[in-house]
């Protein structure tokens, strides 16, 4: 008591005024102003120092000029809002930085954010494109009716969706290019302001990938169905998992091939016992040895010894990575037929 307020709020570097004349200055301001705390180090009696928030108002007590001073030890809520800064700064980086490119637009579809990624995506520097309309990034096509499906999406239940699980969505590059993306987008509201986040991943190699892929298996399919000779591909074990359009004539009945044994199958003129039943075990034997990962090729006998079909039969193993058997392709062409 008695001493000068500087010992509790010591002047700061940096700082032109010193304590007294900053409680003066605002002790001076009208009351409606003084609704925030001033923010300074206070020194304890140890010397440590810590961070107060400081409110003054000015009065007389028995006629004499008195600052009235609140202090307040603000300690616990700058840490809180140093941690929610970092993470902040931290969620920022990320976000900047992410593969993806990632597009915020507020409720009148007016763009609020702009990373890295989306730069690289769309051709547009982040400058060019924050605060202008979100249908810059979108086919002339669609337009017209994305802001009534961003209405929808805003007044809805669900925060977030796949915007793909409808139909397939299309971007705008800066050069004019519409190509495919995979699109999530996510809503919150912060202090009563409507947000959307679009995360956006260029799907152009997937698609043309997959382009190839189906054009492969369209190729096979032909080369596979329309061969001269009788093919199939059975898994280790013989069962059937394909047969082509030979493999099946040299077969009869309308029951299923696939998923049956190769041995099991209703072969041509197969219904008399001897020949046939010394056919189907000498099959047998040969998809067990190309199993066990040997090919095998022989002339198999099927049907009858009245209707013998003698079939060029090769049965070969194809191995994955690891060396491992996981498929047995059988091709046979018929010898002679009687």
């Amino acid at each position: 008591m008695g001493r000068n307020i500087a010992v509790l709020v010591p002047p700061e570097p940096g700082r032109r005024a010193d304590p007294v004349r900053w409680l003066a200055r605002w002790a001076a301001e009208p009351q409606a102003e003084q609704s925030r705390f001033l923010e300074f180090h206070a020194r304890r009696r140890d010397g440590t120092q810590m961070p107060v928030d400081v409110r003054v108002a000015e009065g007389r007590v028995g006629g004499e000029r008195r600052f009235f001073i609140t202090v307040r030890d603000n300690t616990a809520r700058r840490e809180a809002l140093q941690a929610l800064k970092d993470e902040n700064l931290r969620m920022a980086r990320m976000l900047l930085m992410a593969e993806d490119a990632i597009v915020s637009c507020d409720a009148d579809q007016s763009i609020t954010f702009f990373n890295l990624g989306a730069a690289r995506m769309f051709g547009y520097p982040a400058e060019e494109v924050i605060g202008r309309p979100l249908g810059m990034l979108l086919p002339e096509g669609a337009r017209g009716v994305h802001p009534a499906l961003m209405a929808a999406f805003g007044a809805g239940a669900t925060p977030s969706r796949m915007m793909s699980e409808r139909r397939e969505v299309s971007a705008l590059r800066k050069n004019g290019e519409v190509f495919p993306v995979e699109a999530a987008i996510t809503r919150i509201t912060v202090g009563g302001r409507l947000t959307f986040t679009a995360h956006l991943r260029d799907i152009t190699p997937r698609k043309a990938a997959q382009a190839r892929l189906e054009e492969s298996e369209r190729r096979f399919r032909a080369m596979f169905e329309h061969a001269a000779a009788a093919i199939a591909l059975l898994s280790p074990d013989g069962t059937v998992l394909e047969i082509n359009r030979a493999g099946q004539a040299l077969t009869e009945g309308a029951e299923p091939l696939v998923g049956q044994p190769l041995w099991e199958l209703p072969w041509l003129g197969a219904e008399g016992p001897g020949p046939d039943a010394a056919g189907r075990a000498r099959l047998r034997e040969a998809v067990a040895e190309a199993a066990s990962g040997r090919v095998v090729r022989y002339v198999a006998e099927l049907g009858d010894a009245q209707a013998a079909r003698r079939i060029d039969l090769s049965l070969t193993p194809i191995r994955d990575e690891s060396g491992k058997v996981v498929y047995i392709l059988p091709e046979g062409r018929e010898m002679t037929a009687t």
